[in-house]
């Protein structure tokens, strides 16, 4: 297996680029909340037709995540990954433009179109075609991401709004996306590993015979997409599906 960087794998550097995606996106999600009142002030809105907005943002992107799914796995993940954070950013860069409620909604229900590319299952995807071995910690590491951008944040944003005006916060928000976020992400998420010549980490092909004999079952969908009937027959979907749901 060829190495990147003095004998570093090039995998680590794609999960960097989605640690920073995951960061941006879900940093920026979560900050909606120390806008209300700074806007109910400005526009006279209610405090409930104004989180009307933030609801749906968050209903939209659960709906949506089939899709996203979808266009996963018959296109580019990283071009999705991408297209989400740039649709984000863009969004927040127009929200301080907005005079009426209807716009608001409007502009919340697309950027809904961003969260959900920009979170979630495509970043599973295409961290988990790199690493065989260690997906655990990878996917840890994104998923942790979130909540560390959540932490980020939502201060930074709330401190914009003492120093100067909410709409300085949401324009904060949107570069940081469009600056930073977006081409980092760029520069180091790959789809696959076979792109560059590489191969995932733990995919080893000089495995001993009996011990992939003992294996079989559990190796028979790894490092590739199941099937929908495949995936229910695994013990692994059905708990995963249960914990969710839980």
């Amino acid at each position: 297996m060829r190495m990147f960087a003095k004998n570093t794998y090039y995998g680590w550097f794609v999960v960097a680029g989605c640690v920073l995606v995951s960061f941006g996106v879900a940093g920026g999600q979560f900050s909606f909340g120390v806008f209300l009142k700074p806007m109910t002030d400005e526009f006279g809105w209610s405090r409930g037709s104004l989180s009307l907005a933030f609801a749906l943002t968050f209903m939209i992107s659960g709906l949506l995540r089939p899709l996203a799914g979808y266009l996963a796995d018959r296109y580019s993940p990283k071009a999705a990954v991408l297209s989400g954070v740039a649709v984000m950013g863009v969004i927040l860069l127009l929200i301080p433009f907005i005079s009426t409620l209807g716009q608001l909604y409007a502009l919340f229900a697309i950027m809904s179109i961003g969260i959900t590319l920009g979170t979630g299952p495509i970043l599973t995807k295409i961290v988990s075609g790199w690493f065989h071995t260690r997906r655990g910690l990878t996917l840890g590491l994104v998923s942790g991401a979130g909540s560390m951008g959540a932490m980020v944040l939502v201060p930074a944003a709330s401190l914009f709004l003492v120093l100067l005006d909410w709409k300085d916060a949401y324009w904060f928000l949107a570069l940081l996306l469009l600056v930073l976020v977006l081409p980092a992400g760029f520069l180091l998420i790959r789809n696959r590993p076979q792109d560059m010549g590489l191969e995932p980490l733990g995919a080893s092909k000089n495995a001993p015979g009996s011990a992939r004999a003992a294996r079989s079952d559990q190796l028979k969908l790894l490092g590739r997409d199941a099937t929908f009937r495949e995936a229910l027959r695994t013990p692994l979907f059905v708990r995963l599906t249960m914990g969710y749901f839980v």
